[in-house]
Formats: structure tokens, C-alpha cells, sequence
């Protein structure tokens, strides 16, 4: 995933710290996470324990681009996390790199009701290993990915330089089947931050609006998953999608398209030392028809699809499938891909490639 991901990811924070408008404030400071470690699955009830982080955030008001105005009192954020699961033994240490989105859910003066939702890629120090940690059958891989959404009670001090937050939210680490086992980890936790403030001046560059009146993208995906802890044998998935957006706002547009994916997975066997077999083109062919939205933040679209399969080789999948993820877009033409196509909850595969604007 390594290469490919990271690149992506670091396409990303390099728009969520770099971007181009007015920066009347930056705050700087600590959260710190108690909570808790909960098992959503019956495999995953040895790993339960109470958990702790802490996170360095930097963040920035923003208000000079189109797409600023049309939240309230949003900032972009940057977090590097670090989190105690619990479980030494099992599940280790998580270190996370974080982009996020945070925005006002009120409009008071000095105390306000927030929301923030980040995600990134995280490090983790413990994973499955079938002779050293057979019972972590949560985490297949160090390298995952990670989503947190946090619910904020903000407060700035008269005649000071501080804001505390005090909240409630989740994180969650998964790898999206790119190495089994993967259920995945949930931990809902408290938060309490404490933040100072650093007037900047204003500073004003060049305004990219990507969001344009309705068009059509083409985008080509790669993926990778792994089926089996017995047979881990990985599997090459391919995906080229069309769409096309309805503009409803700058802020939002609707999605409609059709999706090819070429996923060799269906006649996997896990019983089989060779899985190498030759495959026709309908063997291993996904079609699908699907709806979605899109949500601009800067230069970044978060991206939810709902779709159905018009063709599928056999009944392995649900006939419904979701797809959560983010195009970045470098210009008006051009966009990153990052994608995580689920079933109902279950992780089928993330993809990431390259695509275009017409």
C-alpha cells in the first residue's frame, strides 16, 4: 500500500498545512484521550481495555477562500497522535498522522459546540502474528489507516491566549483487508485540550475553486487484499470508474456513475496451495451502478457512494456495496484517489490511483 498511500497522504497534508488563503489564527496545544477499547466482534473480546493518548494538534482558522464561507468558523487541522491500547502484550502502541476538518455546530462569542473529523495513517507496534500474537485477530498489519470524530465543547479565556476543548468522540484503526486478519479496532474516549493562540497577519494567494458546474471524471484504481490466514496468497484489484457530478453548491454536488472492477478474489480457495488459475474476463468482472455525494473542504472532496452490482461473478458479495473516500484535486483537470469500498460494515479493499476532469 506503502508507496502509493503514503504519497497521497502526504498530497494531503500538504493542502490541509499549506493551503492558500487568510490565517487570522493558529492555535497550537495538547488533547489528551481516556477511554476505552470495545470489541464490536466476539474475536476481538481478549483485546477490551481501558486506553490513553495524547495529541499535538496544530490548527488554523480559515476565511478567505470561497469554500471557507460557506462553513462556520472552519479550521484545518494537523494531529500526531499517540495511544496506549491497553494491551502491551497484544496490541501495543498506536503513532498516527492526522489531517482534519473542524467546524462550529453554534455561533456564541467565546464558547462554541464543534465538530471534528480527521483521519491519516497510523503506525502500529503490536499485529497479528500466528507464532508471536496469535490472539490479536484485530490488526493484520503495522501500517493502517485511521479515522476520528470528536464532538467539542470550545471555550476562548477573556484577556488570554487560550481555548480549552472538552468533548467525546471515536478512533478507529483498520487497514481495509489489505493484510488478514483485519476487524479493526474502536475506541470511544473523552477529550480535553488546551490550546494557545497565535495571531498571524492576513496573507492572501491565488483562489482555486475545482468545484466548477456539473462534469464528468474518469478516474483508474489499484488495490490489494489478502483473503485468507491459512492461504495469503494477495490479490491485484482494478477499478476504473465514470461519473458524473451535479453541482449543488460550492460546498456539495451529487454523484451518479458506473463502476468496472476486475477482482480475481471470487474463485478464491482458501484450501488450495495454487490459486494461480486462468480466469476469463466474467470470472473475475464487477459491474455496478451507484449514487453518492460529495462534500468540498479546500481542495479536498470527501466522497460517500452507495451503489448496487448490475453484474457480479457469484452471490461471495452482497448485492449492495459502499464506498467512503477522498479525491484531492491538484487543478482544475487533475485528481488523487483514495478509496475504501465496504459491504454493509465489512471491508472489501481501499483502493488509490489517478483521475480526470472533463
Amino acid at each position: 500500500m506503502s508507496r502509493s498511500v503514503v504519497f497521497l497522504f502526504l498530497l494531503v497534508c500538504q493542502s490541509v498545512l499549506a493551503i492558500a488563503q487568510e490565517l487570522p489564527k493558529m492555535a497550537v496545544g495538547m488533547n489528551y484521550y481516556p477511554g476505552f477499547l470495545v470489541a464490536h466482534r466476539v474475536d476481538a473480546q481478549n483485546l477490551e481495555a481501558h486506553i490513553h493518548g495524547f495529541q499535538l494538534q496544530i490548527s488554523k482558522q480559515q476565511s478567505v477562500q470561497p469554500w471557507a464561507s460557506v462553513y462556520n468558523k472552519p479550521k484545518i487541522c494537523m494531529g500526531f497522535l499517540y495511544m496506549d491500547l491497553g494491551r502491551p502484550e497484544l496490541t501495543g502502541k498506536a503513532f498516527a498522522a492526522m489531517p482534519g476538518f473542524e467546524t462550529s455546530l453554534t455561533n456564541r462569542t467565546k464558547s462554541n459546540l464543534r465538530m471534528r473529523f480527521s483521519t491519516g495513517l497510523a503506525y502500529l507496534t503490536k499485529k497479528f502474528d500466528v507464532y508471536t500474537n496469535r490472539h490479536n485477530l484485530a490488526i493484520g498489519s503495522h501500517v493502517n489507516g485511521v479515522m476520528q470524530g470528536l464532538l467539542l465543547w470550545e471555550h476562548q479565556y477573556n484577556n488570554l491566549p487560550l481555548q480549552s476543548h472538552v468533548g467525546i468522540g471515536l478512533t478507529h484503526f483498520s487497514n481495509g483487508s489489505f493484510r488478514i486478519p483485519n476487524l479493526g479496532v474502536n475506541m470511544p474516549s473523552l477529550t480535553f485540550g488546551l490550546h494557545y493562540l497565535i495571531d498571524q497577519s492576513n496573507e492572501q494567494n491565488p483562489i482555486v475553486d475545482t468545484l466548477k458546474p456539473n462534469k464528468w471524471q474518469v478516474h483508474f484504481a489499484y488495490g490489494f487484499k489478502e483473503q485468507s490466514l491459512t492461504n495469503t496468497t494477495g490479490f491485484h484489484i482494478f477499478n476504473i470508474e465514470a461519473v458524473r457530478i451535479k453541482r449543488i453548491n460550492i460546498k456539495r454536488g451529487w454523484r451518479f456513475g458506473t463502476d468496472f472492477y476486475r477482482d480475481r478474489t471470487y474463485h478464491f480457495d482458501p484450501a488450495s496451495v495454487d490459486n494461480s488459475q486462468k480466469l476469463g474476463l466474467f470470472e473475475q468482472l464487477e459491474c455496478g451502478l451507484f449514487a453518492g455525494h460529495q462534500l468540498l473542504i479546500s481542495r479536498v472532496y470527501f466522497i460517500t457512494d452507495f451503489g448496487a452490482y448490475l453484474y457480479k461473478p457469484t452471490s461471495s458479495k452482497y448485492g449492495i456495496y459502499q464506498r467512503i473516500g477522498f479525491n484531492y484535486h491538484f487543478n482544475q483537470k487533475g485528481y488523487a484517489v483514495l478509496a475504501l469500498k465496504t459491504h454493509f460494515g465489512i471491508a472489501d479493499h481501499f483502493t488509490w490511483g489517478l483521475g480526470y476532469k472533463f
